[in-house]
This record gives structure tokens, sequence and C-alpha cells, in this order.
């Protein structure tokens, strides 16, 4: 095998993502890399980490909020019927007292 067979075989599997190959950290001829200093290394992973924190948080307050929204519709639907039944015990008195009303002669 030559070595260009073997160049391009190399970048296959680099490029495929093969799982049992060590070629992470190769970069093939035709590749543009990036050198950056321990410093920013240092930043990008504390930034990744503040980002995933954030995330996090935001989730965590999605869940608060949706288990209060949760609770605030049971009460509502829980008010709604009191006051349903409290308006039927109005209408009903109403009937009540315009029948009485009605047979109870003027003084």
């Amino acid at each position: 095998m030559d070595d260009n067979s073997r160049l391009m075989g190399t970048i296959l599997d680099k490029k495929i993502g093969n799982y049992d190959t060590n070629y992470k950290n190769f970069v093939s001829p035709a590749e543009i890399t990036v050198t950056i200093t321990i410093d920013e290394y240092r930043t990008l992973v504390s930034n990744n980490a503040t980002r995933q924190k954030d995330i996090d948080d935001a989730n965590k307050d999605k869940w608060a909020r949706d288990e209060e929204i949760k609770k605030l519709k049971e009460e509502n639907a829980r008010l709604k019927g009191e006051n349903y039944d409290l308006k039927k015990k109005v209408d009903d008195l109403e009937e009540v007292l315009g029948v009485c009303g009605k047979d109870v002669p003027d003084a």
C-alpha cells in the first residue's frame, strides 16, 4: 500500500469516527488547525461549565414554574366548581324567595 492510500485511509477513519481508533488528535494535511494557550483553554472550559450550570438552573426554574402552574390550574378548577355551586344556591334561593314573595299578600 502506498503512502497516499494509507493517508487517505487514516483520514477516512478519522472522518467516519471509528470508535476503536486513537485518531482524535490526528490532523490531516488539508485541515485547518488553531493553537490556543492554556489560559484560553481554561476560559473555554469555564464558559462551557458556566453555560451548562445556567441551563441546569433554567431547567430547574422551568420545572418549579410548571409545578406552580399545575397547582394553580387545580385551584382554578376547584374555585370554578365552588363558584358554580354558589351561583346555583343563589338561583335556588331567588327562586324560592320569588315564589314566597308572590304568595305573601301585601299588608
